[in-house]
């Protein structure tokens, strides 16, 4: 289908998605191909079930030990801004754009996926919900049952956070259980 395609999502999402992977995909290049760097290309189609937005980039790929990474909150392999210049906003290292991008896309029932050929490129694929009803929000369910999930099993003091009232007279604690007869 060449021409507009209509799609139903929240453009502040679609937006941050699509600059943190275009300017990814043109860092790689520009720092692989000092002269004539290959374009990035973009892929949009439109199938019955997902729109699916492919960015290709021929920016020498992503080795495998680091891939798992690249989805962890902090992790960048752009190098950390300075904090000395206040008055420039750096475009990358802090490692939330990959991560915040994928939970933008894994909101509405998408995806984000990156794949990679060192020494080639990288090709990232977000999918989206073609049908606007199909694509609901993705909340998580808390209820009765769900709150052992969210509550730790076991209250554990240490130095950060001292046990509370109730569950300091308890005698499991090895330090405080031995007892001693005067000596």
């Amino acid at each position: 289908m060449e021409g507009p395609m209509p799609i139903v999502y929240v453009p502040s999402h679609l937006y941050h998605m699509l600059f943190e992977l275009f300017k990814n995909a043109m860092r790689a290049v520009m720092e692989t191909y000092e002269n004539s760097p290959p374009p990035v290309t973009v892929n949009i189609v439109r199938g019955r079930e997902d729109v699916s937005l492919k960015l290709s980039d021929r920016g020498g790929g992503i080795p495998r030990s680091v891939s798992d990474l690249l989805f962890k909150y902090m992790y960048s392999t752009a190098p950390q801004p300075s904090k000395s210049d206040s008055h420039t906003v750096p475009l990358a290292g802090y490692g939330y754009g990959l991560p915040i991008s994928r939970l933008y896309a894994r909101y509405f029932h998408g995806d984000l996926v990156l794949m990679s050929c060192e020494g080639y490129g990288t090709d990232a694929i977000i999918y989206l919900k073609a049908l606007s009803n199909e694509a609901n929000e993705l909340l998580p369910i808390f209820n009765r049952t769900s709150t052992k999930f969210y509550k730790p099993a076991q209250v554990l003091g240490d130095w950060s956070a001292p046990l509370p009232p109730s569950h300091a007279h308890r005698q499991d604690k090895p330090f405080l259980s031995h007892k001693t007869n005067g000596n």
